[in-house]
């Protein structure tokens, strides 16, 4: 069983490892040899994968796992832990970050009366209204878009502004919640959008943009221009 321990750590245990440099390492840590360059190398290697999984993980939790494991005292047996893994890998992932989401924007919506969600679970804050009689009226509608990418902590992930661009696109190319997002406003209109990561960019993220598997997002949305399909 402890085999299968081995099987698990290799496909999910780049977080794990990832954690425990995390937790071990001392101050002033200085390269004095190859196997300490080697061995940085690596540690690169894990907290890369790390940031390409499931971005729920408790980095905190993983960490204590693993000083447990090293010193005998696990809180799972063997064969618990060879269920619970294959319950995640199956559809435990898919289940805790809808939990996660769901709490999130219920607080978010709480917070503020402005915020509304919609039957789909966007979320979102009008900032500007626009033009009404320039706005969306068909999926097949082309927009022009200026945005930001944020992760939900606040960290950038993508910018048109820094990069002098202008989205332009029909709104059925967009990703759903960006598509449902621009609808709901006019030509000249900004809003605030959270994306829950099924109306985003799911459970394979997008390594372009740098967006993780499982990500909910937080938009910046400027609809520039609406050109409607004749």
């Amino acid at each position: 069983m402890k085999g299968y321990l081995y099987t698990v750590v290799a496909a999910v245990g780049l977080s794990a490892l990832s954690a425990m440099v995390s937790c071990s390492r001392e101050s002033g840590l200085t390269l004095n040899d190859q196997t300490d360059s080697l061995s940085y190398v690596v540690g690169m290697n894990i907290a890369y994968n790390i940031m390409k999984m499931d971005s729920t993980l408790r980095p905190e939790v993983v960490c204590a796992a693993i000083d447990d494991a090293l010193s005998g005292r696990e809180m799972l047996s063997a064969e618990d832990a060879k269920t619970y893994f294959l319950a995640y890998m199956n559809y435990g992932a898919y289940e805790r970050t809808r939990a996660y989401e769901e709490q999130y924007l219920s607080d978010l919506e709480k917070s503020d009366r402005d915020i509304v969600r919609t039957r789909s679970g966007l979320t979102y804050k009008v900032e500007e209204l626009g033009d009404m009689n320039r706005a969306v009226t068909s999926n097949r509608d082309t927009v022009a878009i200026r945005y930001t990418i944020e992760s939900i902590d606040g960290g950038q992930i993508y910018s048109s502004y820094e990069r002098g661009d202008t989205l332009r696109a029909a709104v059925n190319r967009l990703i759903d919640g960006l598509g449902e997002g621009v609808q709901l406003v006019g030509e000249g209109g900004k809003l605030t959008m959270w994306i829950p990561s099924a109306l985003g960019y799911g459970a394979m993220g997008n390594e372009e943009l740098g967006v993780k598997p499982n990500q909910m997002l937080r938009y910046e949305v400027e609809v520039v221009e609406v050109k409607r399909r004749r």
